[in-house]
C-alpha cells in the first residue's frame, strides 16, 4: 500500500512547474544548504534559482523549506497550483530573513519574510558597538594625560553558548493551543512493538496544524502533507531527509470515527485502512496493527489503527491510521515512531 515507486513528474511534455529560489544577501549562510523541493510529497532534486520540474496536466501541492542546522528546517512554504496541458507554472520560493519564521512561495515577486526584524537585530547592535566606541574615545580624550597609556576596559571571559535540547520541539509561539498547534503531552508511554524513543535519543516534534495531537521523529526526519484515499481523511508523508535514500517511509493519516464509534465502526474503519486481505493482530480494544517481516521488495512494514477520544471534553473520536515500510535492519526507528504515537494520541 505504501511502496510505490511512481514519480508522475518524470513523464516527458511540455507541461512543468518551475521554481525558482532565493535568499536575502545576509543570510549567506543558507548558500551552504540546497533548497528541499516536494511535489506531492515527493522529493526532486533543486537548487538556489530556477528548477524546472516536468509535470502532467493536474493538481499540485509544492512545498519548499531549506535543511539547516539549528533548527533542522527553516522557511517552510507551501501552496497549491493547478497546471493545464501545455503550461508552465512559475513560482518564486523566498527564503526567511530570520531563521524561525517561514518563508514566501507563490507568482513572483515575493518578499523574504521577516526583513524588518533582521534590519532591526543588524543597525541596533551597530548603534550600540558606535556608542560604546564613542564613550570610550571620549574616555580617551578626557583621560590621556593622566598617566601613562594601559588598556581602556580588560577583556572579559565569555561562557560558552548554551547547549540547545536535541530534541526540538515546537517554540513557544508556534506551540501555544491558539496558534492550532499541538504540543507533546507528559503522560505514561506505551509500547505496541518494538523500542520508544529515550532521553538519549535526537527527536523532532511533528506538530501539525488542527491535529490533536503532536508526535516525534528521529532528528533528520521531515513530514510533508500527503493525500489517501479515504473520506475526511488527512494524511501526511514523512522521510528521513538525511539520508533520502534509505528506503524508510511512515504515512500518517487522522479522520473521524462517525458515531457510536463503537466495534462495528472501529471494525469497517480498521479494514478500510490496512491493506486488502491483511491479518490484523489485535492490541487493545481500540487498537490493531498488521506486522509483515519483509515484503515482496525485502522491506519490513508495520500498519496501526488506533481510535482515540478528543480532547478537552469532546463528544467524537478520532482514528489515527500509521504505516511504514523499512530496510528490516532499520526497523527500530519505525517502532520507536508508532510507539510515540500510541502514546500520545492516549
Amino acid at each position: 500500500m505504501y511502496d510505490q515507486q511512481q514519480a508522475p513528474w518524470q513523464q516527458p511534455g511540455t507541461t512543468a512547474i518551475a521554481v525558482t529560489a532565493k535568499y536575502w544577501w545576509a543570510t549567506f549562510m543558507f548558500a551552504l544548504f540546497k533548497p528541499y523541493l516536494a511535489i506531492n510529497g515527493r522529493p526532486v532534486p533543486a537548487g538556489w534559482g530556477r528548477t524546472v520540474v516536468p509535470v502532467p496536466p493536474g493538481q499540485y501541492q509544492v512545498h519548499v523549506h531549506v535543511p539547516y542546522l539549528i533548527p533542522p528546517r527553516v522557511g517552510t512554504a507551501e501552496t497549491v497550483v493547478a497546471v493545464h496541458p501545455g503550461q508552465v507554472v512559475e513560482l518564486e520560493y523566498r527564503a526567511p530573513a530570520i531563521g524561525f519564521v517561514d518563508g514566501a512561495i507563490g507568482p513572483a515577486p515575493q518578499k523574504h519574510r521577516a526583513m524588518p526584524a533582521a534590519i532591526a537585530l543588524m543597525v541596533v547592535p551597530l548603534v550600540l558597538l558606535l556608542c560604546v566606541c564613542g564613550g570610550f574615545g571620549i574616555a580617551a580624550v578626557v583621560g590621556g594625560s593622566d598617566g601613562p597609556d594601559r588598556p581602556v576596559a580588560r577583556p572579559t571571559a565569555v561562557r560558552p553558548v548554551p547547549t540547545l535540547p536535541r530534541t526540538l520541539d515546537p517554540g513557544p509561539t508556534d506551540a501555544a493551543p491558539g496558534a492550532g498547534k499541538p504540543v507533546l503531552r507528559q503522560v505514561p508511554a506505551r509500547t505496541l512493538i518494538g523500542p520508544s524513543f529515550t532521553a538519549s535519543d535526537a527527536t523532532y516534534t511533528m506538530a501539525f496544524t488542527g491535529w490533536p495531537f503532536a508526535f516525534r521523529t528521529p532528528k533528520t526526519w521531515g513530514c510533508l502533507a500527503g493525500r489517501v484515499d479515504l473520506p475526511q481523511a488527512k494524511a501526511w508523508v514523512c522521510i528521513d531527509e538525511g539520508n533520502p535514500g534509505s528506503g524508510q517511509k511512515v504515512q500518517i493519516m487522522l479522520r473521524p470515527c462517525p458515531a457510536p464509534c463503537g466495534a462495528v465502526e472501529r471494525s469497517r474503519l480498521s479494514t478500510e485502512w490496512f491493506d486488502p486481505g491483511a491479518k490484523a493482530r489485535t492490541f487493545d480494544e481500540r487498537t490493531s496493527y498488521v506486522e509483515q517481516a519483509r515484503n515482496a521488495n525485502g522491506r519490513y512494514t508495520l500498519d496501526m489503527s488506533h481510535f482515540f477520544p478528543a480532547a478537552s471534553g469532546g463528544t467524537h473520536t478520532w482514528q489515527v491510521g500509521i504505516g511504514a515500510f523499512t530496510p528490516p535492519e532499520k526497523k527500530a526507528d519505525i517502532h520507536k515512531i508508532f510507539n510515540d504515537v500510541l502514546t500520545q494520541a492516549g
